[in-house]
């Protein structure tokens, strides 16, 4: 009887709830920082926090007797840019981060001459 009492209180130990199930690891997340210089927006407002491998597209919009001047941030070749040629204060600029770590984005804007 002692071998079947061992056997059964390793039966329940080995099915009891506080078995330890395996823990998946915590997903990456990095911050995102984003600002204007005077003479326009970012949208979308993308100021967070995001998982790691997040891909963000921010469209840089001058207000009206502005231009869009150039983007600056974290790790200048992870900011690919794209300008759209659209004249006068509509002209804006587009710039895709990918969140590999903690990042910050800038756009300038520049007073159109008179």
């Amino acid at each position: 009887m002692r071998k079947s009492s061992i056997f059964i209180l390793f039966l329940l130990l080995a099915c009891s709830k506080d078995a330890a199930v395996p823990v998946e690891p915590a997903i990456t997340q990095y911050t995102l920082s984003v600002s204007t210089s005077e003479g326009g927006f970012v949208s979308p407002d993308a100021n967070g926090t995001y998982d790691e491998g997040a891909q963000l597209t921010l469209s840089a919009i001058p207000y009206y007797g502005y231009s869009f001047c150039r983007w600056l941030g974290t790790d200048n070749d992870n900011l690919v840019c794209k300008n759209s040629e659209l004249g006068g204060a509509r002209g804006k600029s587009r710039c895709i981060i990918k969140m590999n770590s903690n990042r910050y984005a800038k756009a300038f804007f520049e007073r159109n001459s008179q």
